[in-house]
C-alpha cells in the first residue's frame, strides 16, 4: 500500500523577532512554544527573505524570492502588489492533489488564483488577535475535513503594533511585563518610550503563544497530530525601527521551529531563509516540489545540529508600503554579511506604523544621535555597499567594505550577490546595468 499523505499546521507570526525562553530570552513567558522546542527542531539562523509582511508571505508560499514572484509589497488598498499568476504555490499545489487547504487569520497575498484555498476562513467575524477564537476554527476545519491530507495556515496578528492589548479576549490570560524589566536591543536606545513599547510587546508575544498551544491542542484534539508537522515562525522580525523593513539582522533573523511526530529536541545552526519553507513542505508530503524553486528542502538536516553546505543564505526586498522604495539585496554568510543598496541616494523609509510609533519620535523629537549602537544618521544614509563582520559587530554599526584586508571577502560577496540577482531573474538588474554595475551578465527578466 502506498504510504499516507503527511500534513501540515504552519502557525505564522506577524513580527515575531526569537524572543522566547526556548531562544533565551530571560524575561518573556512562552510556555508553549518552549514545550513544542522540546519535540523540535529549532533552527538559530533563520532568516525571513525579505522583512516586510505581503512580500514575506508571498515568498513563504511560492518558494520564490520578492522580485521573482513579483510581490513586491503590501497586498491592500492602495499598496495592491500582487504575486505574478505564473507563480506556484503551497494551497495551489498540494490542492491539485486534493489536500484540504485552510486558512485562518492572517494572509495578506493575493491574487487569490494563485492562493486557492479549499477552506477560507478568514471573512469570519473576528480578530487575529482573538486566539481562542482562531482555536475553534481549526476545530470547524478539522472536523469538516475528516480523513483528508491537510494544509492548515494559520496567520496570527501577534505581536504587530496596534498590539491589542487595551481589549480582552475570552478565554486568553493576559501576561503584562514591567517596563524596567525588559531588555532593550542595542540598536534602540534606552528610552521610557521604547521600554514601555516593549512591555506592548512583550504581551504581545505572550498572547501569542497561548494561541500557539491553543492551535497545537485542536490539532491534538482532532487526532491528527501523529501524521503532521508543525512549523512555528514569523514572517519577518520585531516592528521597531532598525528592525522591520531593513537589510539588518534585526529584521531579518526569525524564529524557526520544525516539529515531526516522535521528533526529538534540536538545535540547528543551519543558514536557512523563507525559501526553503515551500520545498520543506512539498518534500514531506510527498508532492512534485514545482520546477525551478530557487532554494532547496529542510527536511533532510532536520536531524542534523551543524550541517554541512548551509552556511549561507540570501535576502531581498524592495518595497513594504509602495511608498516605502528601499530596494537591496543582500548575503549572509556565519561571519560576514554582505549587503547591495540599490539607490542609495535615498534616505531609508519607516513603514508609517514604525515612523508613528513612539520610539521613532522620541528619537526624532529628542534628535538622538544614536539608536543603540547605531548613528541614526548612518541608519537613514546607507552606502551602495555595506560589508559586516557579524561575529565581531552583530548589530551591524561598523561598514569594512573599504577594509583592504577584506577586499577578497567582498569581491566574492558581491559576486555571489550578483550570479544570485541573475539566476533568480531580478528585474532590478536592468536597472543595475544602466547603471554602468558590471558582473551582472546574462538574461534576467521576470517570469
Amino acid at each position: 500500500m502506498p504510504e499516507p499523505h503527511k500534513n501540515v499546521l504552519l502557525l505564522i507570526a506577524d513580527d515575531w523577532s526569537p524572543l522566547a525562553g526556548c531562544y533565551g530570552s530571560p524575561v518573556i513567558k512562552t510556555p508553549n512554544v518552549d514545550a513544542l522546542a522540546r519535540r523540535a527542531t529549532r533552527f538559530t539562523n533563520a532568516y525571513c527573505t525579505s522583512p516586510s509582511c505581503a512580500a514575506s508571505r508571498a515568498n513563504i508560499l511560492t518558494g520564490h524570492y520578492s522580485h521573482t514572484h513579483g510581490q513586491y509589497g503590501h497586498s491592500h488598498s492602495i499598496h495592491n502588489f500582487h504575486t505574478a499568476a505564473s507563480m506556484p504555490s503551497v494551497p495551489r499545489q498540494l490542492g491539485d492533489v486534493k489536500y484540504a487547504t485552510g486558512i485562518i487569520g492572517k494572509l495578506h497575498v493575493q491574487p487569490q488564483s494563485v492562493y486557492p484555498w479549499t477552506h477560507d476562513m478568514q471573512k469570519v467575524p473576528g480578530s487575529p488577535r482573538n486566539v481562542a477564537q482562531m482555536a475553534s476554527m481549526a476545530r470547524e476545519f478539522f472536523a469538516d475535513i475528516g480523513d483528508k491530507p491537510f494544509y492548515l495556515h494559520m496567520g496570527f496578528t501577534d505581536p504587530h503594533r496596534d498590539f491589542g492589548n487595551q481589549r480582552a479576549y475570552e478565554g486568553v490570560e493576559e501576561i503584562r511585563y514591567n517596563a524596567a524589566d525588559v531588555p532593550v536591543p542595542d540598536f534602540l536606545p534606552d528610552h521610557p518610550n521604547v521600554r514601555a513599547e516593549l512591555a506592548d510587546y512583550y504581551q504581545s508575544i505572550s498572547r501569542l503563544d497561548t494561541g500557539i498551544g491553543l492551535a497545537i491542542e485542536a490539532l491534538h484534539e482532532a487526532g491528527r497530530a501523529d501524521d503532521t508537522m508543525i512549523i512555528v515562525m514569523s514572517d519577518h522580525g520585531m516592528p521597531f525601527p532598525g528592525a522591520k523593513a531593513s537589510s539588518f539582522d534585526s529584521g531579518h533573523h526569525c524564529p524557526l521551529l520544525i516539529a515531526r511526530p516522535d521528533a526529538a529536541e534540536l538545535e540547528c545552526d543551519g543558514l536557512v531563509n523563507w525559501s526553503n519553507i515551500a520545498p520543506t513542505i512539498f518534500d514531506w508530503c510527498g508532492v512534485d516540489t514545482p520546477e525551478g524553486l530557487p532554494e532547496r528542502s529542510m527536511l533532510p538536516i532536520l536531524n542534523q545540529p551543524h550541517p554541512a553546505g548551509w552556511d549561507e543564505t540570501f535576502t531581498s526586498h524592495t518595497f513594504h508600503e509602495v511608498t516605502n522604495y528601499y530596494p537591496y539585496r543582500a548575503l549572509r554568510g556565519r561571519q560576514y554579511k554582505y549587503v547591495r543598496n540599490l539607490y542609495p541616494e535615498l534616505a531609508r523609509p519607516l513603514p508609517s506604523d514604525l515612523w508613528a510609533s513612539p520610539t521613532w519620535q522620541a528619537v526624532t523629537q529628542e534628535d538622538l544621535s544614536m539608536m543603540g549602537q547605531r548613528p541614526t544618521h548612518e541608519f537613514l544614509h546607507q552606502r551602495a555597499e555595506a560589508l559586516f563582520d557579524i561575529e565581531a559587530d552583530p548589530v551591524e554599526a561598523n561598514n569594512l567594505i573599504d577594509e583592504p584586508a577584506l577586499a577578497d571577502v567582498a569581491k566574492q560577496m558581491r559576486t555571489k550577490v550578483r550570479q544570485f540577482r541573475v539566476a533568480t531573474k531580478d528585474p532590478w538588474v536592468l536597472a543595475s546595468r544602466q547603471a554602468g554595475e558590471e558582473g551582472l551578465e546574462g538574461t534576467a527578466s521576470p517570469v
